[in-house]
């Protein structure tokens, strides 16, 4: 036998023998429901007529609060400052890890959910431990020369820490780690064919920038919409701090204003 019980306008809760069902708004500009089950301390959910099951730890806590976010604020990226926010920083670190399932991924990312970007990783990870990874690394494949691949199969967070380090480059991070990674020869540049879509179109411009002025880049067409796009994922709360700086220093600081 089911008990129903009316919760609040923004929450229906459903009672059985087998479990209880949530069904929560998430969505303040469309209507949106998430529908959360509990059976064995096992965590499913269904959005958007997809049901995902939860296995991490962290998500089965935290996603309550990343539900009441996104409806209070129209995302669910709990900053800093809060136990749920150091939660949400938790998912990020486990997401590099490859800890979090192919589920719990495609649920967060159909909440509006913000992964790092790689840059983000050396912020938020502690350079003497991958440091260390990295050279017990290099002892095990000494041919490598520091190539160590993006998505390491071994060690994924260590391949996202390297490529990460490498965009910054040795001017953007600590002098004493530039200095550390300079001593044991560590390349700067990747000999590797890859990139993402934005680095890869990113470093064009820069060098079209160089190469012809700002003036001349921002006249063709194809850049101005190219900016556009990104202006959006500005705006969607969607863009690391240090993609935005790369703008700004390549566009100026109101290049989020450009038509």
């Amino acid at each position: 036998m089911k008990i129903i019980v009316q919760a609040s306008a923004l929450s229906l809760l459903l009672i059985s023998a087998e479990g209880f069902t949530l069904n929560h708004g998430v969505s303040r500009q469309k209507s949106r429901t998430s529908s959360l089950f509990f059976e064995n301390e096992e965590v499913s959910t269904a959005v958007g007529g997809g049901e995902y099951t939860f296995d991490s730890p962290v998500l089965k806590q935290v996603y309550p609060k990343l539900l009441d976010w996104k409806e209070k604020y129209g995302h669910p990226n709990i900053p800093l400052g809060s136990s749920e926010g150091r939660q949400c920083q938790t998912l990020r670190r486990l997401h590099i890890q490859q800890k979090l399932t192919a589920a719990e991924i495609e649920w967060l990312d159909s909440l509006g959910f913000i992964f790092h970007s790689l840059e983000d990783v050396y912020q938020d990870v502690s350079f003497e431990e991958l440091f260390g990874r990295m050279m017990e690394y290099e002892a095990r494949h000494p041919e490598s020369n520091f190539q160590i691949p993006k998505k390491c199969p071994e060690d994924p967070e260590l391949g996202a820490w390297v490529t990460g380090i490498r965009r910054l480059g040795p001017d953007g991070v600590d002098p004493e780690h530039a200095q550390k990674l300079n001593e044991v020869g560590f390349a700067w540049v990747s000999t590797r064919k890859c990139g993402s879509k934005f680095m890869l179109r990113y470093k064009e411009l820069v060098q079209q920038v160089e190469e012809q002025g700002v003036d001349k880049v921002l006249n063709d067409p194809q850049t101005i919409k190219w900016i556009q796009a990104q202006q959006e994922v500005v705006k969607r709360g969607a863009m690391s701090q240090t993609r935005i700086h790369y703008l700004e220093e390549l566009f100026g600081k109101d290049w989020t204003s450009i038509e």
